[in-house]
């Protein structure tokens, strides 16, 4: 697993490397990233040419899609798979139950963690079509994105790592490597607006990507599904595309 440098996005990597067992996953099939309409030709270039990406899994919403576009990457043959995750109303709601936790003190670490536990029920069906469109003919190497790449990326990147097998240790590792690279996407997002102060709990949630958020989502996933696999299945995924998936990541 190694860290991609880009001169237009921050928190890029290749999840290849981690531990499943006996098993490593392998480099090449699939990466996470923050929003990638920064991308420079020479970046662009790293992820067509270099690394092979097929699809970008985009999990943006609309309105931040509509506000930054695909940049550079859309003029390429890569396929664009647009999928919201949460909606403007649940989105709001989740908005003020984080600032009321926050507010009574209750960790934010917590918080975020609960939230991706509702994310597993909100998402699902951007989950699931991200899980369709991976497996399908001409689905990997897949880029998975949102606006950092911690969020909505990391519960559906846990999703995918748990239901290949990956050791929990690994994906509750890999998700904190996020928290390296929040200072320059902050600052992309600051730049050039006086207006917009780094709060103290807009600190909390967006640059944090405490151990104890992935571990609660696992938990749950694990309590109410039985983990990723079963989870897939429960909404409808066949078993055989599961298998399909496990033999692409671990080979």
């Amino acid at each position: 697993m190694g860290w991609i440098e880009l001169a237009g996005a921050h928190n890029v990597r290749d999840l290849g490397g981690l531990r499943a067992g006996g098993a490593l996953t392998r480099p090449g099939v699939l990466l996470r990233s923050d929003a990638l309409h920064d991308l420079t030709d020479d970046d662009v270039s790293v992820l067509t040419h270099e690394i092979g990406v097929a699809q970008i899994i985009d999990l943006r919403a609309p309105h931040e899609r509509a506000e930054r576009g695909r940049g550079r990457l859309g003029s390429t043959d890569v396929r664009f798979t647009e999928l919201e995750v949460v909606g403007p109303e649940d989105l709001a709601r989740r908005a003020a139950a984080r600032a009321d936790g926050f507010a009574s003190g209750k960790p934010a670490a917590t918080i975020i963690g609960d939230g991706y536990v509702e994310l597993l029920d909100l998402g699902a069906p951007a989950f699931i079509a991200a899980f369709t469109t991976i497996v399908g003919p001409g689905g990997t190497p897949a880029l998975i994105h949102c606006a950092i790449g911690k969020d909505r990326t990391g519960v559906l990147v846990a999703l995918l790592l748990d239901t290949a097998g990956v050791d929990r240790d690994e994906i509750v590792a890999d998700y904190a490597r996020s928290g390296e690279r929040m200072a320059p996407i902050i600052a992309r997002w600051t730049a050039g607006d006086a207006g917009v102060s780094i709060n103290e709990q807009f600190a909390a949630f967006t640059a944090a990507a405490a151990p104890e958020s992935m571990a609660i989502t696992l938990d749950h996933l694990h309590a109410r599904w039985g983990g990723g696999a079963a989870y897939f299945e429960a909404h409808g995924v066949p078993a055989a595309a599961v298998d399909q998936w496990r033999a692409a990541l671990l080979g």
